[in-house]
């Protein structure tokens, strides 16, 4: 049976559907984002900076130091907005989802409804047909 909510259900599945993809899209940004930091910061705990020698390798050692700083501070910020795009597109899912619910049951409610009303018609059909049968056996 259609109901009139059949193309806004469709419409709405299709918008879930698009939602659902950017959240995963998201969650496997910030994955991605959360293993660059943890490398980064790994490869921060291996460097080490020179006991002895030269002063060329003391400094090149502190530059070093500080451009690994500035990589993990580059990462966190790349985390902290893969973070909020997670959010934002977990928050457009949800709404996505309950717009699919609201149309969804209003067409299970309409086509509830048509069915009761097929039942009813077909229910007194039977009754017509019954009185009809029972009139021709007796008369």
């Amino acid at each position: 049976m259609k109901s009139r909510y059949e193309p806004l259900v469709k419409l709405k599945k299709q918008a879930l559907d698009k939602a659902e993809q950017h959240l995963m899209n998201a969650n496997t940004e910030v994955a991605i984002s959360d293993a660059a930091l943890l490398s980064a910061y790994a490869e921060l705990s291996s460097l080490q900076s020179p006991s002895n020698g030269p002063i060329g390798q003391l400094v090149q050692a502190q530059m070093i130091f500080q451009a690994q700083h500035r990589e993990i501070e580059a990462c966190r910020l790349r985390l902290q907005r893969a973070q909020i795009n997670q959010n934002a597109a977990r928050e457009a899912f949800r709404f996505s989802r309950v717009e699919f619910e609201k149309f969804n049951y209003l067409e299970l409610q309409e086509i509830e409804t048509m069915m009761a009303k097929v039942k009813y018609e077909e229910a007194k059909m039977l009754d017509e047909i019954g009185t009809m049968t029972y009139k021709k056996v007796w008369l």
